[in-house]
């Protein structure tokens, strides 16, 4: 039950309840699953494409298993390898 009014909830004394906060929000990024990133021995991470090369990237913000990515080379509708 999702409560819109204080009169829905007025005659209950205890329930337990589930709360979400929205720490920050961002738009218009690109996102990996977190299993694609690769992290390298020299330090920061990489993804790696189909045919084995790596590619630095940048991570931002990590949320429900995603992690937002930029880097040269990095573009909309490109394919990586995630673990299983």
């Amino acid at each position: 039950m999702r409560p819109t009014h204080s009169a829905d909830v007025a005659k209950i004394d205890a329930a337990s309840v589930q709360v979400v906060f929205t720490a920050e929000t961002r738009k218009n990024v690109l996102v990996v699953p977190v299993g694609a990133l690769l992290a390298l021995s020299e330090g920061g991470y990489a993804l790696q494409r189909p045919g084995g090369k790596l590619v630095g990237v940048t991570t931002g913000l990590f949320a429900k298993g995603l992690v937002e990515v930029r880097g040269a080379g990095v573009e909309e509708g490109g394919v990586v390898v995630t673990a299983s």
